[in-house]
Parts: structure tokens; C-alpha cells; sequence
């Protein structure tokens, strides 16, 4: 196989699954053995592009300290990463996209971002001591998380906003707002008479125009007016003396009829029409901002990730299986790294083929069917090192 197959790897056009293997061996095993035992089970197998001979090694206490403390920054990473795609996949979908966001770094596909990925040595220097380097790639994504946070709250507070002034007008006339409804015509107010607004079944109209001047003693002949109606009430205005205004409303609710408190403001529709407007186009500003920022963010996010997982597997890597000697006398770490994609539904197959092909016989590791025991920073150990690079943000 030439270089240029194993640089971009050996895709075969099959659904894939959702979780990419991130693997390390030790040097003197045989990449073509890897391939072919695990053609059967994987949709794409590439070589991890880590730089291994350039990132620093420390010492063997620096390595398991950090070690440690990797696998929580993974997971806060990824975390941090899938939040945003969310965030990004909910504003598409609000837009009216069925399909909500394109799972894709930069239009590119994550498995096919992943196998072709490569260390970004403008972003992080490789000379940097490998905890400090975790640990700066990890603040970075932190500040991301609150970054975004904060973004959410502000949009969301404001759809908060927005959905209040959409509730006033939906329902029946007993809950809906009547502001846009009730006019300055239908209103007369004085210093003895007062407008009542009365919610009428339909079925009851004839009922209430009968009797509603018998409701209280100063009642103002025939006044009341349909000022609208629905499918289920009518609205009714009545005039009364201020002094039967709440003898009107008792009798009122003893027939079963509701009378409606509003207070009309004059311009205050026009006010509130206005403040709807203003903050329609603020939410749609925002929205933009916040869709084109996880845009971006995204994929920086899951490129920082990315890099997480690299050192991930160099510092279990080298914990696992140690340094060599290289040309001219010089130590480096003893491992090779791969990206196995498994084909759908055929992580375990994958896994078994890992078993059959790493465990030793006699360990605790050479049965394909009980292949994890305790022992590693995640909990798991295999007869090789592992982590798991997932491909759907929207998982979980």
C-alpha cells in the first residue's frame, strides 16, 4: 500500500457508525495486519496523524498525573462542542430546515474531518509542556461553554418575550388579550358611568340581552353592543352607573357570564404593536449572530477536542508501552496510532477483531467475550489503547 493510500486510508462506501476508534499498539506490530483483520468490521481504517516525535514526554509521574485529569477534560470538551452543534441544530430547525444542521466541520463530514485531521502547530505550540497545553486547550474550550451560555440566555429570554406577546392573542375571548380588540369607540368612561366588558356564550345571547338590565339597579338601557365574537363567546359592552359596577359583575357570574377587567389606554396598542416590532427584529438579529457563531465555534470546538484526544493517546500511549531508541541514539515513544471506523452496528465485531488480534494468551485479555477489565484512567482497559471519538453531536 503507498503512502498516499495510508495518508488518506482505505474508505469503503458502506454506512458507518457513529463512534470512530481512536487506537494506539505498540510500534513493532504490523499495520497490515491491523487492516486486514479488521477489513471485515470497518468502514475506514487510517493512520492518527499525532506528532509523536515532537510533543513532549515528560516524566513517568507528569504522564499519570495528567492522565488523570485528561479523561475529564475530554468529556467537559466534547460536551462543550455537542452544545453548541445543538444550539446550531434547534436555530435550523426554527428556520424552517426539516433536517436541521449539517453535521460537518466547515462542510466537511466528521469522519472524513477526523481521519485527515491534523495538529494545528499555530494554535498549539508543540514545544508546550503537555499539561499546560491540555490545560490551555481546555480553558479555551470553557470559554466557549460560557460564551455560549450567555448568548443562550440573552436569545432565549427574548423568545421568552416575544412568546408572551403571541399567548395575549391566542385563545378564546374569556383568556386573549382585548386590547387590539376593544376600540376608544366601544369604551365611555365619565365620573358616575363605566364600560363593563362581558363574555357571552354564543348559545346564551338571547338569555343575556334579555335579563343583563335586570343585573343591577342603574344599568343604562340598552347599551349593550357585540363588540366581536369567536367561535365559542361574544364580547359584549355594557353600560352602568359606577355605584352597580359590582353588583352588575356578582349577578353576572351567577348567570355564568365573565366579565372581563380592561382598562383602555389610549395609544397603548399602538405602544405594544411598536415594542413587538423592535423586538421581532432584535430576536432575528440575534438569532443570526448566534446561528453564525456556532457556525464557527463548532468547529472550533471539535478541533479542539480533536486535540485533546491526541494527547490523550500519547500520554496513555506511553505509559502503556513506553520509549524506544530511535537513529542516533535518541528516545522517542514507542507506539503507532490508527482511526478505525467501524461499519454500522459492527463496533463489537470490530472490538473482537482488537481481541483476537492484541490479547495475549493467558492475560486477562485474550477472551473475545469478557475483553474490558478495570484498570485504565476511563475505567476500561483493552489489550490496546482506546479512545472513543464520537461522530454524532446530536447522540444523547
Amino acid at each position: 500500500v503507498c503512502c498516499q493510500d495510508l495518508r488518506r486510508g482505505r474508505h469503503r462506501a458502506c454506512k458507518m457508525d457513529s463512534t470512530m476508534f481512536a487506537v494506539a499498539v505498540s510500534s513493532k506490530e504490523s499495520q497490515d495486519a491491523l487492516y486486514k483483520t479488521t477489513a471485515g468490521s470497518c468502514a475506514t481504517q487510517d493512520i492518527f496523524s499525532l506528532p509523536i516525535d515532537k510533543l513532549r514526554v515528560g516524566t513517568m509521574d507528569s504522564l499519570m498525573s495528567l492522565g488523570d485529569d485528561l479523561h475529564k477534560m475530554d468529556t467537559l470538551a466534547e460536551s462543550t462542542a455537542f452544545k453548541i452543534f445543538k444550539q446550531l441544530d434547534e436555530l435550523k430547525r426554527e428556520d424552517g430546515n426539516p433536517n436541521g444542521a449539517q453535521v460537518a466541520v466547515n462542510g466537511i463530514s466528521l469522519a472524513t474531518y477526523v481521519s485527515h485531521w491534523e495538529w494545528d502547530e499555530a494554535k498549539f505550540q508543540l514545544k508546550t509542556p503537555l499539561r499546560e497545553l491540555a490545560e490551555s486547550i481546555s480553558q479555551r474550550i470553557s470559554g466557549l461553554e460560557e460564551e455560549l451560555k450567555t448568548k443562550s440566555v440573552e436569545l432565549n429570554s427574548l423568545k421568552s418575550t416575544l412568546q408572551g406577546f403571541e399567548r395575549k392573542m391566542q385563545g378564546n375571548l374569556l383568556v386573549r388579550s382585548l386590547e387590539e380588540l376593544v376600540t376608544e369607540d366601544d369604551n365611555l368612561e365619565s365620573e358616575y358611568m363605566t364600560t363593563l366588558l362581558v363574555v357571552v356564550p354564543k348559545h346564551s345571547y338571547k338569555d343575556f340581552l334579555s335579563n343583563y338590565m335586570k343585573f343591577a339597579d342603574h344599568v343604562v338601557p340598552l347599551t349593550a353592543k357585540l363588540i366581536t365574537e369567536d367561535a365559542e363567546f361574544g364580547l359584549f359592552s355594557v353600560i352602568v352607573f359606577k355605584k352597580s359596577a359590582e353588583k352588575f359583575k356578582s349577578m353576572a357570574r351567577e348567570k355564568r357570564f365573565m366579565v372581563r377587567e380592561h382598562v383602555f389606554e389610549d395609544g397603548k396598542l399602538e405602544a405594544g404593536e411598536k415594542e413587538k416590532a423592535e423586538k421581532t427584529e432584535e430576536y432575528g438579529r440575534l438569532k443570526g449572530l448566534l446561528t453564525t457563531w456556532c457556525q464557527i465555534n463548532f468547529a472550533e470546538a471539535y478541533g479542539m477536542l480533536l486535540h485533546l484526544k491526541a494527547i490523550r493517546i500519547f500520554v496513555e500511549s506511553c505509559m502503556r508501552y513506553g520509549l524506544t531508541t530511535g537513529a542516533g541514539g535518541t528516545r522517542r515513544p514507542n507506539f503507532k496510532a490508527f482511526l478505525l471506523l467501524p461499519k454500522r452496528g459492527k463496533g463489537e465485531f470490530l472490538r473482537k477483531d482488537l481481541a483476537k488480534l492484541y490479547a495475549k494468551p493467558g492475560s486477562l485479555l485474550d477472551d473475545a467475550d469478557d475483553m474490558m477489565v478495570p484498570g485504565a484512567t476511563t475505567g476500561e482497559f483493552y489489550p490496546y489503547v482506546y479512545v472513543p471519538i464520537c461522530l454524532d453531536p446530536l447522540s444523547g
